[in-house]
């Protein structure tokens, strides 16, 4: 329609030109398929010196897909002057009533060719309180727009365009930049974008997803082929904050970049990149290939590669915020870490982890882990190569570990070892002889595994100085069969066996909920035999005992490692035909346990004699909450014996409360367990 108007108006313009005449028409209306006008006025007059006029003026414009109406329109130009055989106008004017970009008063300068080449360029076309700079051409059959942008709210370009749909969070900002499309009779072929969006800014009413002064440039080339578009497209993101829970960013601490090229198929909705690539600064790289195809995007096929050679800033800014609440939620990481993945449409089919000098360490103490190296890959339904890696040195709960070494195969759902894993710790080793995994690397499943380990000559002395204890006496032998983890409870099915103090203990019904939480809750029951009460009371610098102890605990349970539960009953063997001494010092603490008083020995004549005989020892102590029973072997008069004499000079001790408060019960055995304490 434009090139048979511009050709009407060049021969108009050609019959008019001798003398001062003005030749107007009008149309109607005007009806197409995707568009429509009314009153269409056009009025082309000249003077007697040859000076040339046009006034175009459209009553109403309705634009194409529901996007509104033009109304008075006038397109004006009062002096046209014959230039290089074009018709030219160098002071235009254009006016527009109503619009769904507003009214406008502004310039124009354009020129027409006899072949019906034109070109259009208007100065500024006002939106909000931006401005749109347009210039339209035509030549030889093909076409060009270019549209230049100014601080145009984003916001009002989302209520122009239907194909921008912003979410309801108050999004403010403002479009800057260049936009050429070039094209001919059969459509669009080229397109090219330089755009600038700064001064966004929003807030979710939720507060999960929050923007401010976000700066964001977007370049992007594209080409139309026989079966759909190639492009190259860039992506930066050099100032602003960003949050999007749980993730907060801040570009002037680390700008993100991001590059694509491909192809696109309208018909299938094919994606097909034949490179891409995201950067956010010095924390991660990704890029990759791949399509992805459907209404939905869904991945068809796609690689990723991501790297990162500051693992400890991945961590902070990426990984952190996802892990609040679990045991990994504070630590300090560093090394480099990359990972490969290949995913098709049933998901993750192939992934590869490699690590170098990765250190990592909880800030409470929890654990840590040595400088790892090595790798491991997986695969969703084959056997993979073996997984390797070398980690030197970790520790848990302040117990240190040495050097190891791990081989495993990742297939499927299942995790397994190659060999045991033989970890150096207190003098002697735990082996981790069978392990396996599974549920952990399949989405929508949740993570189950079994193990058994064993343990060979550690030195409880080591052990318990590691962890701050009392210093114990002897090595820590023995297996861990059926070892569980399922629902976030650890448990040891065969039990734990160890030797110290010169006799045996054995904790069964082992387990432990959330072990690595922040209120890990611990249940046991436990058994000792044969114990040396000498070993144990030089031990605790609770005054020398001779002879056996037999024991049980019973119902144990630590919420955030601290007793809240258990029954214990401590007993002379009745089999024990050792030496039974006691020393009076350790006469003095029995007694306090039992009364909170001192017995006073060093007072009375009793003071002249180091030690005493004794039958028996006997305490139970029940724990409930805050609350400890104490009981021992019965008396007539209400009592309890804590130690029942033998011989002369016969003593014994007698308890006479049985219910105290677990603190005040802690504190005088803390005072007991201080070597040189002086109990008055």
């Amino acid at each position: 329609m434009l090139r048979a108007l511009s050709a009407g108006v060049l021969c108009l313009l050609s019959g008019i030109s001798a003398a001062a005449l003005e030749f107007a028409f009008t149309v109607d209306d005007i009806e197409a398929e995707a568009w429509g006008a009314e009153g269409i006025s056009v009025i082309l007059n000249s003077d007697a010196a040859g000076v040339f006029g046009v006034a175009v003026q459209v009553a109403r414009l309705d634009l194409p897909d529901g996007h509104g109406s033009i109304q008075g329109l006038k397109l004006e130009c009062a002096q046209i002057v014959q230039s290089d055989l074009a018709w030219r106008c160098a002071n235009g004017t254009l006016s527009v009533q109503d619009s769904p970009i507003e009214t406008q008063d502004t310039a124009w300068q354009g020129s027409l060719k006899p072949g019906g080449d034109w070109q259009i360029a208007i100065e500024r076309l006002a939106l909000g309180r931006g401005s749109i700079a347009l210039e339209l051409s035509a030549q030889s059959g093909n076409w060009a727009a270019e549209v230049r942008a100014h601080q145009l709210p984003v916001e009002r370009l989302a209520e122009l365009s239907r194909a921008i749909e912003l979410p309801p969070w108050g999004i403010k900002g403002q479009l800057s930049g260049r936009l050429l499309a070039e094209g001919s009779s059969a459509g669009l072929s080229n397109l090219a974008a330089d755009l600038v969006t700064d001064q966004i800014a929003y807030a979710s009413a939720d507060g999960l997803n929050a923007a401010e002064n976000l700066v964001l440039k977007t370049e992007l080339k594209a080409r139309s082929l026989e079966t759909g578009w190639s492009f190259q497209a860039g992506l930066a993101w050099p100032r602003g904050a960003l949050y999007v829970d749980p993730v907060f960013l801040d570009a002037g601490e680390a700008p993100l970049t991001a590059t694509a090229s491909g192809i696109w198929q309208a018909d299938p909705g094919l994606l097909l990149f034949d490179s891409w690539s995201i950067g956010l600064a010095d924390t991660v790289r990704l890029s990759g290939t791949g399509s992805l195809q459907g209404p939905d995007m869904a991945v068809t096929d796609l690689t990723i590669v991501a790297r990162s050679d500051r693992a400890g800033q991945l961590y902070k800014a990426l990984l952190q915020p996802y892990l609040t609440g679990t045991a990994a939620d504070d630590m300090d990481v560093t090394g480099q870490i990359g990972l490969v993945l290949h995913l098709d449409p049933g998901g993750i089919e192939q992934a590869g982890l490699d690590m170098s000098g990765l250190v990592l360490e909880d800030r409470q103490g929890r654990f840590s882990v040595g400088r790892t190296d090595g790798s491991v890959a997986w695969d969703r339904s084959k056997t993979v190569p073996e997984s390797r890696l070398t980690v030197q040195g970790a520790s848990i709960y302040r117990i240190p570990a040495g050097d190891f070494s791990i081989r495993a195969h990742f297939a499927g759902d299942r995790v397994y070892l190659v060999e045991p894993v033989v970890v150096p710790v207190s003098g002697g080793q735990v082996a981790l002889d069978s392990f396996e995994l599974r549920g952990a690397l399949v989405a929508g499943e949740k993570p189950r595994w079994e193990a058994n380990a064993s343990v060979l000559g550690v030195s409880l002395e080591q052990l318990t100085s590691s962890l701050d204890w009392p210093p114990f006496g002897g090595t820590l032998e023995g297996r861990l069969r059926d070892m569980r983890y399922a629902d976030q409870v650890f448990s040891i099915g065969g039990g734990l066996q160890a030797k110290a103090f010169e006799g045996d203990i054995l904790v069964t019904n082992l387990n432990i909920q959330d072990p690595l939480g922040t209120v890990p809750i611990l249940h046991a029951d436990a058994e000792f035999q044969g114990l040396s009460l000498l070993a144990l009371t030089r031990t605790f610098s609770f005054g020398r005992i001779e002879g056996r102890l037999d024991g049980r605990i019973d119902d144990i349970e630590l919420v955030g490692w601290q007793p809240d539960r258990f029954n214990m009953h401590l007993y002379s063997p009745p089999d024990d035909d050792s030496r039974h001494r006691i020393s009076q010092r350790a006469v003095e603490n029995l007694t306090e346990i039992g009364n909170g008083l001192s017995a006073g020995l060093s007072t009375t004549f009793l003071r002249v004699f180091d030690e005493f005989r004794y039958d028996n020892i006997d305490l139970k102590i029940v724990l409930q909450g805050n609350v400890a029973e104490l009981d021992g072997l019965a008396r007539s008069d209400g009592g309890y014996y804590l130690v029942k004499g033998a011989g002369l000079p016969r003593i014994d001790v007698i308890g006479r409360n049985r219910s105290v408060a677990w603190k005040d019960l802690v504190e005088r055995l803390q005072q007991i367990q201080v070597e040189g304490a002086r109990i008055e």
